[in-house]
């Protein structure tokens, strides 16, 4: 059994709120445990109460439709929410219920390691990044430990607002160009830095294009953040690292 097929069982027997008393089938992810995107929402609705899948009522349809038109197949990636069970009336999530559930993303974002994770609403924009005002920061891309977050609306915000659904599109079509860009060689030769020779294996940085009048290199520590001018001899380089 694959672990994401282990946390969809543990999610679907979860008791850790209240929310279990009031569900009908509580919602783990689901998609493609390679997937370069995940996708999060708020919280299950009644569509997808019943059914036991995240986004197959209203805010699904309006997410399929927006993927279809950036080019995003839904195959190729993996949604979840960050409340597995549905709140009663389909309310914001309490913040108790979503401590509840944090270890199940963090294992889904774990496992899957993606690319990027598609943040969508402001309940997740305050959950995974303590994010708020979404109307301001939505389509930025932010990092945090190490990952990057793509933050975006929730598509069921474009049912009740219309005006909306141009904005998200743009946002996908952000998010999609991000995708299809291939990952880039490492532009630096794992040595030590001469500012900080404790610590081993620190990326440095060449940086051939920024060139003087004098033909000096940019020779630049990624981890300390030193940098040094030097002329562009290997034999001058590695005499100093």
């Amino acid at each position: 059994m694959h672990k994401l097929e282990s946390i969809a069982e543990n999610v679907r027997e979860c008791q850790k709120c209240e929310l279990c008393e009031t569900r009908i089938k509580a919602v783990p992810g689901k998609g493609n445990f390679d997937a370069d995107v995940i996708f999060v929402g708020e919280a299950p609705g009644r569509n997808e109460d019943i059914h036991g899948e995240p986004f197959v009522g209203a805010a699904g349809k309006r997410l399929d439709m927006i993927l279809e038109d950036t080019g995003i197949d839904r195959k190729d990636v993996y949604i979840t929410n960050i409340v597995k069970c549905r709140p009663p009336k389909n309310r914001v999530p309490s913040k108790k219920e979503e401590e509840s559930c944090n270890d199940f993303i963090k294992q889904e974002i774990e496992i899957i390691n993606p690319k990027i994770i598609c943040v969508m609403g402001n309940t997740a924009y305050g959950t995974l990044l303590d994010g708020k005002e979404i109307t301001k920061n939505h389509g930025k891309i932010v990092e945090k430990d190490g990952r990057k977050f793509f933050v975006t609306f929730h598509p069921a915000a474009t049912i009740y607002n219309q005006k909306l659904v141009e904005e998200l599109k743009e946002d996908f079509r952000k998010l999609a160009k991000f995708l299809e860009t291939k990952d880039e060689p490492k532009q630096y030769e794992e040595r030590r830095c001469d500012y900080c020779m404790a610590k081993t294996k620190h990326e440095v940085v060449v940086m051939p294009k920024v060139v003087t009048r004098k033909r000096r290199w940019l020779f630049k520590c990624t981890e300390c953040n030193h940098e040094r001018w030097l002329q562009p001899y290997r034999t001058v380089a590695e005499s100093l690292y």
